[in-house]
């Protein structure tokens, strides 16, 4: 009798279920690809699993995946760096974990998606900083820092646009400032940008865009601000700041529009430069309401490839248009995503305000499960209590929209406490009212309905078509309301 309690409490504790992170299991699944990617020997820990089937959940600790970050760095410099030693001993590996490379797991939970690997350190041999960025579900390297064997930084090898190339090279002085960046901007393979430093400073930055030879621009800095340009373009675009500073908006767009010719006469391929303008001329034209030309001036400015890695602001302009303008759900959940894959590539981490804003368009678009997907890897502890109302509520609401009631109960709950603004209560309170409703909690879905009516009358022609909301409207209270509803109704007539 006692060997059977023993054996069932042993399967009875090696076979619940036990809850892993999404997000750690996500990030965990990243760096197996990752190996599979770059061809790597794994030799480090494997996940553990308890129970006696193939279905068993996975148990995925922070510090499981922190040491499966260090193992794939281990790895990775030993087979593609191989003039650079790494830890081995016991004391080196474990100094490397708690002085180097730090709690990784915590920085994916709080939305950052990147790390380091560092090499080994030995007397008379260099250093190595290689940072990963996390692209769809894969890591990729995108700067290496290289150390001197005085632990001096000397250069910077950096691919800015994520594209798989190098193309930016920062050279330090021995004070470990930069004195020269080079840059490939165009991604046409040759240099086209210099940019000069003197105590540590910037003081000059020289383009030649077509790489034809000659540079068609050089712009002056004073304590790293850009003082003035002088190049092809460059009179129209002084002008056009100096309209947009007395608030003559007209005046600035036809400038910088002349300003546009004018360079592309020079440089028909698009640049940065190319792309700065288009994003300065659409500014203007979206708070000038001249949405004809915005859109016109959007299309050039994504027809250049190189816009890409300058193209953040204006794709928030874009999906701000299509969501809250135009209300055009899908075409802004489309331009949402792309924001948050690009903010991601350029920021390394992740933006509550564009992943609420894409599942919001997503939650318009009649998408409750994407909605749910977009908001995953947000953390509501580290967001302030206005994007934290949001959070919840459109979890909430997307919940309610599966038939989650349990769930969008205690999300909308949330959202209730939190209280938002005062506009969006009465659309709180009602969804509210049928989650209770469907719950049974009728008492607690007459309070609901109440409070929201109170506030905002209109809401019972919602109501009205509602199936669940029919006890209420044959009670006495819902009969009150249904006479003030239409009497509201015929006065605004």
């Amino acid at each position: 009798m006692i060997l059977f309690r023993i054996v069932s409490l042993f399967i009875l504790l090696f076979t619940i279920p036990l809850e892993a992170s999404s997000l750690l299991e996500d990030y965990w699944e990243s760096i197996q690809k990752t190996k599979e990617k770059f061809e790597l020997d794994d030799f480090s820990p494997k996940r553990f699993q308890f129970g006696f089937s193939n279905n068993t959940p996975t148990v995925i600790h922070k510090e499981a995946l922190n040491h499966e970050v260090f193992w794939f760095c281990q790895n990775y410099i030993q087979k593609y760096h191989t003039n650079f030693p790494y830890p081995r001993l016991k004391e080196d590996i474990r100094s490397h974990l708690t002085d180097l490379y730090g709690d990784v797991s915590q920085n994916f939970l709080s939305g950052k998606t990147s790390f380091t690997c560092f090499t080994g350190w030995k007397n008379g041999s260099s250093l190595l900083k290689i940072h990963f960025f996390l692209n769809e579900d894969e890591f990729f390297p995108f700067r290496y820092d290289h150390y001197n064997q005085n632990g001096q930084l000397y250069l910077t090898e950096e691919d800015e646009t994520k594209n798989g190339k190098k193309d930016s090279f920062t050279y330090y002085s021995s004070s470990g400032c930069p004195k020269e960046i080079t840059k490939d901007k165009n991604d046409f393979g040759g240099i086209d940008e210099w940019w000069y430093f003197q105590n540590c400073k910037l003081i000059r930055i020289e383009y030649d865009s077509n790489e034809n030879g000659f540079k068609e621009r050089i712009c002056y800095y004073e304590n790293n601000k850009e003082s003035y340009c002088e190049g092809v373009g460059e009179k129209e675009e002084r002008e056009a700041i100096l309209f947009e500073s007395q608030e003559k908006w007209k005046e600035a767009l036809k400038s910088y529009r002349k300003s546009l010719v004018e360079y592309k006469k020079e440089v028909p391929n698009g640049t940065l430069r190319t792309c700065s303008l288009l994003k300065k001329i659409a500014n203007i034209e979206y708070n000038e309401k001249e949405f004809t030309s915005f859109t016109k001036t959007l299309d050039e400015f994504f027809s250049y490839r190189v816009c890409e890695s300058e193209s953040l602001d204006v794709l928030l302009y874009k999906s701000y248009y299509y969501l809250y303008v135009l209300n055009d759900y899908q075409s802004a959940k489309e331009s949402y995503k792309k924001t948050a894959e690009i903010y991601r590539k350029v920021n390394g981490e992740i933006s509550p305000e564009i992943s609420l804003n894409l599942a919001y368009a997503y939650l318009m678009a009649k998408e409750p499960k994407s909605c749910l997907a977009s908001m995953e890897k947000l953390n509501y502890r580290r967001l302030m209590p206005y994007p934290r109302f949001f959070l919840f509520y459109y979890r909430g609401s997307c919940e309610l929209s599966l038939g989650l009631f349990e769930d969008a109960y205690v999300n909308l709950k949330r959202a209730q406490i939190l209280g938002g603004e005062k506009v969006f209560l009465p659309i709180v309170y009602y969804k509210l009212a049928r989650v209770s409703f469907a719950t049974k909690r009728d008492s607690e879905g007459k309070l609901w309905t109440e409070q929201a009516l109170y506030l905002d009358l209109d809401l019972f022609q919602k109501m009205e078509t509602d199936p669940i909301f029919a006890n209420f409207l044959d009670s006495p209270s819902g009969k009150s309301y249904k006479r003030k509803y239409y009497l509201n109704k015929v006065q605004k007539q």
